[in-house]
């Protein structure tokens, strides 16, 4: 008889954790573009799918390790309830098709649309679509690739199908990870020279670097599995109700990280807000005031020096380019500026995404912030 070992409660924690933080965080996304009175965009809809893909896999992997007997050694499953194993092959074979295609790739994809809107730089944007691209086409191909695995598709669960065969069945996931690892990498690259281009204060930029780069945690947990996949495959078969905890909750975290930082990048404007309510409750007034004038002075520059360099000559252009770099900031002036600091939080995206643009062009643009 086989030995009773269960590994499954680490799996089905991990699995409710992720579910409600992702939901959270996804529901503060839709209430960051109401607060700021925004239409919500195809990133937005891609990250409602990616949410619906991945918390359809927690829910699996939660039945899988209360009915399947995932957590288990195979051994004692096959002594014990064998029935239990075609169970487990059915829900094995809906997470394979959720997996890549329906939870990882919506993600990526939204993250990339962002990156498209925010950075008006062309060569970047066509790059942004490129990489897109290359994320549908490998999703896309992953999900055929994972629904007609086994011919017919019903050999998967039942083995008692005759002349039914896997012929990629072993090798799928093998052949499609290292892409996605790259695409991930790529991803986090991206943003990061314009970040740090960007004339704004240091604490600034390694805040935005933070952000941008918690979709590093998917990535390693986009390597580790590929690791396991080209490590253990046959073993991993071999007791698949034992390592699909160990891959289950892997797959979870990548998914579930990518939705997390693709929605942390958009809710940037309320985790400020945020901010600010607690340094008026801890540090009182002086220092959410000092930040709202930081965000003022931002906002001003940037519409005076827009306005100005649409309604002058090149020469005058230049001229007045190298007077803000003498001075350290343009003049005051009488000019509009967003009435509240909501409105301010409304423009960082668009003032970040102008500055990295002449951040690109060398124009010299020292006081565009985000």
């Amino acid at each position: 008889m086989g030995e009773r070992l269960y590994d499954g409660d680490d799996l089905i924690g991990l699995c409710a954790a992720l579910v409600a933080l992702q939901i959270l965080i996804v529901a503060a996304r839709f209430y960051t573009r109401y607060m700021q009175k925004m239409r919500c965009g195809l990133d937005d809809y891609l990250i409602l799918v990616a949410l619906a893909g991945s918390l359809a896999k927690a829910i699996i992997y939660i039945v899988l390790a209360k009915l399947a007997g995932v957590g288990y050694h195979i051994d004692y499953i096959k002594s014990t309830a064998p029935q239990d194993l075609v169970l487990l092959e059915k829900g094995l074979y809906a997470i394979r098709i959720l997996d890549f295609p329906v939870s990882v790739t919506p993600a990526k994809i939204s993250i990339l649309v962002f990156y498209a809107r925010i950075f008006t730089v062309r060569r970047f944007q066509i790059f942004a679509y490129v990489v897109a691209s290359l994320v549908l086409a490998h999703g896309t191909g992953v999900l055929f690739a994972a629904i007609f695995q086994c011919n017919p598709i019903s050999y998967y669960w039942d083995k008692s199908i005759p002349n039914g065969t896997c012929p990629i069945q072993g090798v799928l996931f093998r052949a499609v990870s290292p892409l996605n690892v790259v695409t991930g990498l790529l991803i986090l690259a991206m943003p990061m020279p314009f970040v740090w281009r960007l004339h704004a204060p240091r604490a600034q930029k390694m805040a935005l670097t933070g952000v941008f780069l918690l979709g590093g945690l998917g990535t390693v947990a986009s390597i580790l599995r590929t690791i396991i996949y080209f490590m253990c495959t046959d073993e991993a078969r071999g007791d698949i109700t034992w390592y699909s905890v160990e891959l289950g909750m892997l797959s979870l975290v990548e998914s579930g990280v990518l939705v997390i930082a693709a929605c942390l990048i958009t809710i940037w404007p309320l985790i400020t807000k945020l901010l600010n309510l607690v340094r008026r409750v801890f540090f009182g007034a002086d220092r959410e005031r000092q930040h709202r004038n930081w965000y003022m002075h931002s906002a001003q520059t940037y519409h005076i020096h827009t306005t100005i360099m649409s309604t002058t000559t090149s020469e005058s252009q230049d001229e007045l380019t190298r007077h803000s770099q003498d001075m350290g900031r343009w003049p005051q002036s009488s000019c509009s500026v967003p009435a509240s600091l909501a409105d301010l939080e409304d423009q960082r995206w668009s003032i970040f995404a102008d500055g990295a643009r002449d951040a690109e062009k060398g124009r010299g643009v020292e006081s565009i912030t985000t």
